[in-house]
């Protein structure tokens, strides 16, 4: 039964079914019998709704990055029944994480400004945006700061929460544990506040990094930073003239741009197992297509194909890039043909290679590292770390260089850990993932790259079936999708996503998968990244 206060009385009174459980500011479903709304617990006071008795849908997203911001934008412009969204993020800022969050100018995006579009149905939406407002003389080839990408994340936000304030709600706050309650989840925070919900989306983005190695280190070695966007990162480095960055992908190299820019003058030591560092993007022709669904499934099989095609495109004056880039949007298809052995072994000896080349750096930025590799102010290492030995004047780290086999010594002031985030979900120190796990409603995917899902998005529990309202999207679902970090992958994603929680048909959504891959097979010419 359901009971609603009246107003000017402050009393309930009874009315016909449905006999939902459902609490809000207005109607109260107590069962039977008569409260009063100051008689209820506390705890259901603070309930926020889930689908109400107007069969109004409650989504949840768990994280206001850039993958639960742009998910919420889309369900609240396509949405075509009644609908309410509730973005629970802990962070201080709207719609930027980690990546977007940085205030660095000289961070810049990794990719060009006209793939970057948030919106999967407007291509070319941050392209007129950014023209409009950051600087009219952005073209499609550019590479934009990351703070400015930020921006208009943020902007999309401002105006969906503009068009739909009843339907739109930001939580400043952490989701510590969930719980299947009827038809309903029951999202805990930290607050103590509960939000219910119909369906759960966990928009996690990438997690921090695990500690690498480091024999000798003591968890109370104040020289080690752990994390490379902690505050703690750049505090007095102008006072330094040594610094070791563990790890040489992205991460090392925005630690390498952002020291220079805090006036850090001395050298910057970048040490990783094969030393190497991200190439740079250079405008290059497009190529032909090469993979198709009878391509090798065997890891090395793949790279002598790779390698078959960059030897023809340097015949035909062109370069890697452009093979690299015809692969781009067979990615994901091309790691689901792989059988689970052969993906391991692509872990094993191909990924490091594929990372540097797949997840190039802005022209301006390869520019600046490549400058200061030649001048020595910054020098790559390659090798496995063996010691590390911390006293008052600063840090030795002994590695084994990869090349010689010798043992090697840096002397350095602090040392920063930019290695990958974490994958394992075992490993995380995460509430809400613990939660989940303990309850056996996920499970890690066979590799351990992030979370079991199926392909529509929908987590997969201990038993292996799907959930009915517990979904992923963006880097926890790189086990089952590879390629899942960056924007052009992830937008994507977000409108099959809403197509599948909406029932709807989303305009400019990523076609069926076979669909698509027969198309751009019979295209002359694969997307350019």
């Amino acid at each position: 039964m359901i009971f609603t206060r009246v107003p000017s009385a402050g009393s309930i009174r009874l009315l016909p079914p449905p006999n939902v459980y459902h609490i809000n500011r207005h109607s109260y479903i107590i069962g039977l019998g008569t409260v009063r709304a100051t008689e209820l617990p506390g705890h259901l006071m603070n309930r926020n709704k889930g689908r109400d008795a107007h069969g109004k849908l409650t989504i949840a997203i768990i994280g206001g990055g850039f993958t639960g911001a742009t998910l919420a934008v889309q369900l609240l412009r396509h949405a075509t029944q009644s609908l309410s969204v509730v973005v629970i993020e802990r962070g201080p800022t709207r719609g930027r994480g980690v990546a977007y969050g940085t205030l660095q100018g000289w961070h810049l995006l990794n990719v060009r400004a006209a793939r970057m579009s948030a919106l999967a149905d407007d291509p070319d939406h941050f392209l007129r945006w950014a023209q409009t407002n950051f600087d009219s003389r952005v073209g499609p080839e550019s590479f934009l700061p990351r703070r400015v990408y930020g921006q208009y994340i943020e902007s999309l936000l401002q105006e969906t929460e503009e068009s739909h304030p009843a339907e739109f709600e930001w939580k400043c706050d952490q989701a510590v544990s969930l719980a299947r309650s009827g038809d309903k989840a029951e999202i805990f925070l930290h607050s103590g506040n509960t939000v219910v919900a119909d369906k759960v989306i966990l928009a996690l983005g990438n997690f921090p990094p695990s500690n690498p190695p480091l024999p000798g280190r003591t968890p109370n070695s104040p020289r080690y930073i752990p994390f490379a966007w902690s505050a703690a990162a750049l505090e007095q480095v102008e006072q330094e003239s040594n610094i070791l960055l563990i790890g040489s992908g992205l991460t090392s190299v925005d630690l390498a741009v952002a020291l220079r820019a805090r006036e850090f003058r001395g050298t910057i030591h970048i040490l990783s197992r094969r030393g190497l560092l991200p190439h740079k993007h250079t405008a290059v022709t497009k190529w032909p297509a090469f993979w198709n669904e009878n391509s090798p499934k065997t890891a090395f099989g793949l790279m002598r194909l790779v390698r078959k095609q960059v030897k023809e495109a340097g015949q035909h004056g062109t370069d890697w890039r452009a093979v690299m880039n015809s692969l781009r949007p067979f990615a994901q298809r091309i790691w689901q043909s792989l059988p689970i052995q052969e993906k391991r072994r692509f872990l094993r000896h191909v990924r490091p290679y594929w990372e540097v080349h797949r997840h190039r750096i802005a022209p301006e930025i390869g520019g600046l590292i490549g400058y200061q590799l030649l001048n020595h102010h910054i020098q790559a290492h390659a090798g496995r770390i063996i010691a590390y030995l911390e006293d008052k004047d600063g840090v030795e780290v002994s590695y084994r260089d990869r090349k010689s086999g010798k043992e090697q010594q840096l002397r350095v002031d602090r040392v920063i850990n930019c290695t990958g985030p974490e994958t394992d979900c075992r490993r995380l120190d995460n509430p809400l993932l613990a939660s989940l796990q303990n309850q056996q409603l996920v499970r890690p995917d066979p590799l351990f790259l992030g979370l079991d899902v199926s392909p529509d998005g929908a987590l997969i529990d201990a038993n292996g079936a799907p959930s009915d309202f517990l979904y992923s999207v963006g880097p926890p679902r790189k086990g089952s999708l590879w390629e899942t970090t960056a924007v052009p992958e992830i937008r994507e994603q977000v409108a099959e996503l809403v197509e599948h929680l909406l029932g709807i048909s989303f305009p400019g959504a990523t076609e069926p998968a076979k669909t698509k891959l027969s198309k751009v097979l019979h295209s002359p010419v694969a997307q350019e990244v």
